[in-house]
């Protein structure tokens, strides 16, 4: 330790030279070296800590080799050059060539967006990010002594844990060890609303944490300047048509480009340099990190270089057996614009409003923060023409056909309550035969008879918004799109309930959730002063529900009784607040749920 309290103090007096690059942190992302802990903090583990390696350039492998023979186990990658890493006490770094070794400051580990939220004596909720080493039940223990309210949800990314505080409570949170950064929740997450987290996207040193809001320079090195990149398809989803999925994505890129200088050129070399090779996979694909399955991971990217080699660098994976829908549900266009940000360079966001928030949302277009964010490492729009005459111009977009195809769509009716619906339309222009297509945001979709004035009819609607995507494509594969949206409401009167969805044909995966609803307690915030609650309510599937569910934040769990109608036995209640969580399963392993807060007075 002595040795070790030496190197850290030659360390610090370097620090005040500036001779290293900073440690991008969300908090202050400037100082070079981060901050350092000069005592130890709290921990639930005492004989082994976190701690920040950074090295004067990319770790070589043989210091990573000598990390391992000295009991270093790497977490992750922290920008620039340096690791996270746990390591047993007495540890000794010098040896290493390291540039700076220490602990993030409590302070460090506060998001400044949640800092501005938190007021005198009010609660406000927070994603509690720990460090992936840690027991889940060990960080709860810490907030529960620490009178931090829980908020269970199911479908928090592993290391994370929701809570209630002040900003005094999550002050003292954040002077655990285990602790690694603490930000905003969204209004999704606390009110229970169904949520698909994205891990982070990948170095091939490990996954980058939440308190880091950009990896390295992006594409165009050092500075804010230009990059162009190329894109290519490798196989894509077939849960909808391949024109459809490939003008998502497109128009994902797209949207990140209408505000820095980039730009994205089509190839078919997936495996060339500065490409971002776009791919739908199911399980084991190839790159270490293979896909889960219906209801997992959706999508991982890989930064660019130098964090990652040539050619994973910037590519952009997605899990095929997901239910990929345009325009709901998981949603093409929200993850590629997501994952895009990542191919870019960004880490995640902490405004739960930005398209680079850790969890999912349905987006139609890039947020204030995620703008400001990417013009942290590319130059605006016009940028650099203004600031620097010399510097190369905007790329043309490329040359418009000399017949261009044009595709118009009647608009439908805002609304109905008919179960399907015609479109009709005109095409002109294009070469050669052209084809007609639809697919709806539903799971529907079909084609339709080419013909300059064309008619599509019976295409079914489903109860609320329906987004029909109609394209028409030419000869030489130029293409275009065109959308409409009808909202299919509820009969005026009473109808007899839709039949269920299909059984799926022989060998074609189910990926149909159960449909799951509460009626008993018929709110989902319910007060009582008994000891115990029954719930009960209904659930179906296509292919029949196996077993309903439940778990209790108290730590209680069970089956419940019967499944298409079904019904908990008492379930214990705690004075104060009880959140339950209902679950239905199908055979083929797809799954549903609901949940309830009750509070005991």
């Amino acid at each position: 330790m002595k040795k070790l309290a030496g190197l850290l103090t030659l360390l610090a007096a370097a620090l005040t030279l500036d001779a290293q690059p900073a440690l991008r942190l969300k908090t202050r992302p400037t100082r070079a070296g981060g901050a350092r802990a000069d005592a130890p903090q709290n921990s639930r583990t005492p004989g082994r800590s976190h701690w920040v390696i950074q090295f004067r350039g990319a770790p070589t492998l043989g210091q990573m080799s000598e990390l391992g023979r000295r009991g270093v186990r790497v977490l992750g990658y922290v920008p620039d050059y340096a690791l996270s890493v746990v390591a047993a006490q007495g540890t000794e770094w010098d040896g290493l060539d390291a540039q700076w070794v220490g602990q993030i400051a409590p302070q460090d580990k506060v998001s400044p967006v949640l800092r501005a939220q938190l007021h005198s004596g009010e609660r406000s909720a927070a994603v509690v990010e720990f460090y992936t080493d840690v027991d889940a039940n060990e960080v709860r223990q810490i907030a529960t002594n620490l009178g931090l309210a829980i908020q269970e949800n199911p479908d928090l990314i592993p290391n994370h844990l929701l809570v209630w505080g002040d900003s005094g409570q999550i002050a003292a949170l954040a002077a655990w060890d285990e602790i690694s950064y603490i930000f905003p929740a969204s209004a999704e997450l606390t009110a229970g609303t169904f949520v698909n987290g994205c891990a982070g996207a990948l170095t091939n040193l490990g996954a980058v944490g939440q308190s880091v809001a950009a990896v390295d320079d992006g594409w165009d090195g050092p500075g804010k300047g230009s990059a162009d990149l190329m894109y290519s398809f490798g196989k894509v989803t077939d849960k909808l048509s391949v024109d459809a999925s490939k003008a998502e994505i497109s128009r994902a890129l797209a949207e990140w480009a209408k505000y820095v200088q980039l730009s994205f050129t089509l190839t078919n070399n997936s495996a060339g340099p500065r490409t971002l090779a776009i791919l739908f996979a199911s399980g084991e694909h190839g790159d270490r990190y293979p896909f889960d399955g219906p209801h997992g991971v959706l999508a991982h990217t890989f930064y660019p270089v130098p964090t990652n080699p040539e050619p994973i660098a910037g590519d952009m994976h997605f899990d095929n057996d997901e239910s990929w829908k345009i325009g709901a549900d998981v949603d093409v266009f929200s993850i590629a614009l997501h994952e895009a940000g990542h191919a870019l360079g960004l880490g995640h966001s902490d405004n739960p409003e930005a398209v680079m928030y850790p969890y999912y949302r349905m987006q139609t277009a890039l947020q204030p923060d995620d703008i400001a964010a990417i013009r942290e490492l590319y130059a605006a729009r016009d940028e650099l023409q203004a600031g620097n005459p010399a510097a190369p111009a905007t790329p043309a977009p490329p040359a418009s056909p000399q017949n261009p195809l044009i595709l118009v769509i009647q608009t439908p009716p805002n609304s109905t309550t008919a179960s399907s619906i015609t479109l009709s339309g005109s095409f002109s222009g294009g070469t050669g035969a052209v084809s007609l297509s639809w697919i709806s945001n539903q799971g529907f979709s079909g084609a339709t008879q080419a013909s300059p004035n064309w008619t599509s009819s019976a295409i079914p609607l489903n109860e609320g918004v329906n987004i029909i995507t109609v394209t028409a494509r030419d000869s030489l594969q130029n293409q275009v799109v065109q959308t409409v949206t009808v909202t299919r409401d509820q009969p005026a009167t009473p109808s007899p309930a839709p039949p269920p969805a299909p059984a799926p044909a022989p060998g074609t995966p189910d990926s149909t959730a159960p449909s799951l609803t509460i009626l008993s307690p018929a709110t989902s915030t319910w007060s009582t002063s008994a000891g115990s609650v029954i719930v009960s309510g209904t659930a179906s599937d296509n292919t029949g529900v196996t077993k309903v569910t439940w778990t209790a934040s108290t730590g209680a769990s069970g089956t419940a009784a019967g499944t298409t109608n079904w019904s908990t036995p008492p379930i214990p209640l705690y004075v104060g607040t009880t959140t339950i969580v209902i679950r239905a399963s199908d055979a083929a392993g797809n799954t549903s749920w609901r949940s309830l807060v009750v509070t005991r007075n």
